[in-house]
């Protein structure tokens, strides 16, 4: 009963701000990944207008729900193995948080650029974060040899 109330709210509220416009975090970029949960950061990208804007933020909810994945993952395996994995996932962290660093002083609706940058960058870490995760390391080594940023 709890889940579906929540879920209705969050139906309304998707749909009232839709219909009120943009939210303001839309014209505000410099606001990161962790000032929103994943269901506003969708909600965000739905209500913008711009396509990089819209992208950006829900590359950043995709970036949040791979980060929660990954460690409930190495949580429940670090009874079985060492803590090779959260490495992986610090590292895939330590990446955006550098990302959004370097962009966040130019980062503007009006920085198309900048902001095709920072979701190339999104993608691309977000893929070699992926095949890290399934195993396939050499494939991920290869990925990061090839991304230039």
């Amino acid at each position: 009963m709890r889940l579906w109330c929540l879920g209705i709210y969050l139906l309304l509220t998707v749909f009232t701000s839709v219909a009120a416009g943009q939210h303001s975090a839309c014209s505000n970029l410099t606001l990161t990944a962790n000032d929103y949960s994943v269901d506003d950061l969708l909600a965000i990208a739905q209500s913008c207008k711009d396509q990089a804007v819209s992208e950006l933020y829900f590359n950043r909810a995709n970036y949040q729900r791979l980060l929660k994945k990954y460690t409930h993952f190495e949580r429940s395996l670090t009874q079985y193995r060492g803590q090779a994995g959260q490495a992986y996932i610090d590292a895939y962290r330590i990446h955006i948080g550098l990302a959004e660093a370097f962009a966040g002083q130019r980062l503007t609706p009006d920085e198309i650029g900048v902001l095709n940058r920072l979701n190339h960058v999104y993608e691309r870490s977000g893929e070699i974060a992926e095949m890290r995760f399934r195993g396939y390391d050499l494939v991920a080594d290869r990925m990061e040899r090839e991304f230039k940023l």
